[in-house]
């Protein structure tokens, strides 16, 4: 009875989800957004798209790059990890197979997620073979030549650096040697582009941000150690926007609303902007069992401020409540 019951939950899924991207496509152009002329630079942003081997969760992806193609139409496709739902290499097939289809940006940024790192999720691989699979496939989707899962890029004008999570597990694992590059990678961009935002991309937030806590259930950081060390390298500088997801948390705006005190974005320490994605693929359970899926943010870059938008792709509309505007020092 437990299995049919699970086959009748994912049949619903697969058809709902099929209704629901024709609505997307019907209606499509009609819903085709005016750009501001002073945005120096637009960031669809993504997270947990656990693009896997069920059909679905494939076609669930698909109306969500299409709106960022034909009716957000910005310069960057950023996706904050987990991309994929096993990370091998039909699960990352198919992630670039949706993209090369239906994407039309400038420039793609992906970072590596828990998901897209297991050795032990359903076969017997290595970290380091999931790790060579991503930058395979990371590589030729952004088209560039990385050999390690963080790096550095000017996008636009405006510095991009990527962490990634250096060992098979829930929580993120950074090294001492990937942190002394962030210190290094930070100082250069701080020094060639004075006065910009700086985007640092990591898959989990930071512990003791967005309701994580001490990362009991890997809901942030492995260890409490790594994360402060971390905190205290990107807080040297000013107009951090630290972009994560991992949480799997729907949109919000007030924490005092929230029963884990949870807001997506927040203020960290004195120069941290944190911002952490809602997850695009499983959507998210609310009180009364309504589910949020595709939801993710616009992001607007300004000379003096950075703007946040809430947009659920998958239905190709803007959150009545979600805006968020920060000020640029």
């Amino acid at each position: 009875m437990e299995a049919f019951r699970e086959i009748l939950k994912k049949a619903g899924a697969f058809f709902t989800a099929i209704i629901l991207a024709l609505t997307s496509l019907s209606f499509g152009n009609n819903l085709c957004i005016k750009k501001d002329p002073d945005v120096r630079l637009t960031v669809a942003l993504m997270s947990d798209t656990h693009v896997g081997d069920v059909f679905y969760r494939k076609m669930v992806f698909v109306p969500g790059v299409r709106d960022v193609s034909r009716h957000v139409k910005p310069d960057v496709l950023l996706v904050a990890g987990d991309c994929t739902d096993n990370g091998n290499a039909d699960n990352w097939g198919a992630f670039q197979e949706i993209l090369d289809k239906n994407l039309k940006v400038n420039d793609v940024v992906l970072a590596m997620g828990n998901h897209d790192s297991w050795a032990s999720y359903g076969d017997e691989r290595s970290y380091n073979e999931a790790k060579k699979t991503y930058l395979q496939y990371s590589n030729a989707i952004m088209g560039t030549d990385f050999s390690e899962v963080y790096a550095s890029r000017d996008i636009g004008g405006y510095p991009f650096l990527v962490l990634g999570s250096e060992a098979d597990t829930t929580g993120a694992t950074l090294s001492s040697a990937q942190l002394d590059w962030l210190e290094t990678a930070l100082k250069e961009a701080a020094d060639t582009h004075p006065g910009k935002p700086i985007f640092v991309v990591n898959h989990q937030p930071l512990n003791y941000t967005h309701a994580v806590g001490n990362n009991e259930h890997g809901e942030g950081f492995e260890s409490n150690e790594i994360s402060t060390r971390m905190q205290s390298i990107l807080d040297q500088y000013e107009n951090i926007f630290l972009i994560s997801g991992h949480r799997h948390h729907p949109l919000t705006l007030d924490a005092t609303t929230d029963p884990e005190g949870f807001a997506t974005i927040e203020q960290v320490g004195e120069h941290i902007t944190s911002i952490n994605l809602p997850c695009y693929e499983y959507g998210t359970f609310l009180e009364g069992g309504t589910s949020v899926l595709g939801e993710g943010i616009v992001m607007y870059v300004f000379d003096n401020k950075v703007e946040f938008k809430g947009r659920n792709y998958f239905l190709s509309n803007w959150s009545k409540t979600f805006d968020v505007e920060i000020e640029l020092r």
